[in-house]
């Protein structure tokens, strides 16, 4: 089998995901980070304990991809201010 996690493929890790996401608005990578989390929070409260977790799990990462990408924007726009 072949190892598919290597240096090589790691290294433009990046570019790969501003390239995959430059397409999606911030506000709604946020938005879903935010309804993924209320989710967790329900179903933990419902007593689905491992679906909770594992909705909270995947919540976490949308959200800071969210503010990468938030962060991102606001600093292209200073950029553009500034000349």
């Amino acid at each position: 089998m072949e190892n598919l996690i290597n240096m090589e493929s790691l290294e433009n890790l990046k570019e790969n995901l501003d390239k995959a996401l430059s397409e999606v608005p911030a506000n709604y990578l946020l938005g879903a980070g935010a309804v993924a989390w209320l989710l967790s929070s329900g179903l933990k409260h419902a007593g689905k304990a491992k679906a909770a977790s594992f909705v909270e799990a995947l919540s976490v990462p949308v959200l800071s991809i969210g503010l990468y990408h938030k962060m991102t924007e606001i600093s292209r726009k200073k950029e553009v201010l500034a000349d």
